[in-house]
């Protein structure tokens, strides 16, 4: 066998925390379940607290600033991680997928960072898929067996009380949920000011 070398070029940062056993899961609960939603245009069968005319900022609600720093810390953590400047949150609102419905594909304009945290979801729920950003360029491939190099998407579970996270430029979406309970609290970052 002749000597080779194995590089994995230009990988991208996904990462996950269990947060199912913080001392604020149930205070953030009473949020959510009292959170008013509505239709949203990027979904099919559910709804959002989203809302294109105004400043989404679900996070900023009084009784969830330990989720909001403890999403802040893992922010830290990605970040230190990933090697790029600090990020804070910026926007952030709660989508509810009911059965039947899903999220359509999407990035996220504007922002740096992006997370998708389960604070409720029944055992089975969809999972969210991350399309591979090289799907445009690979003309003449054919896969022999699917592989981390090939694969044109990958799926991360809905698992209550886990954050992901990833770069915002990555497209991701849902396939048809279901089960009946799958809430997913989203935010965006923006860099955190330099002081020069």
């Amino acid at each position: 066998m002749v000597d080779y070398n194995h590089y994995n070029l230009f990988p991208t940062l996904v990462m996950t925390f269990d947060l199912s056993k913080s001392p604020f899961y149930n205070k953030m609960l009473t949020v959510v379940r009292r959170t008013h939603t509505k239709e949203h245009m990027l979904m099919k069968n559910s709804e959002s607290s989203y809302d294109e005319s105004t400043i989404n900022t679900w996070l900023d609600q009084p009784m969830l600033e330990e989720l909001k720093d403890t999403f802040q810390q893992c922010l830290d953590v990605y970040t230190t991680e990933y090697q790029i400047a600090p990020v804070m949150i910026g926007t952030s609102w709660m989508n509810r997928v009911k059965k039947g419905g899903s999220v359509r594909s999407h990035r996220h304009e504007m922002s740096v960072l992006s997370g998708a945290f389960y604070p409720e979801a029944d055992e089975g729920s969809t999972g969210l898929i991350f399309k591979s950003p090289l799907s445009p360029y690979r003309m003449n491939e054919f896969a022999m067996q699917e592989s981390i190099y090939n694969s044109p998407q990958q799926e991360f579970p809905c698992e209550q009380g886990t954050l992901i996270l990833f770069p915002s430029w990555l497209e991701h979406y849902t396939e048809d949920n279901n089960t009946d309970k799958r809430v997913t609290v989203s935010f965006n970052t923006t860099y955190k000011p330099r002081s020069w």
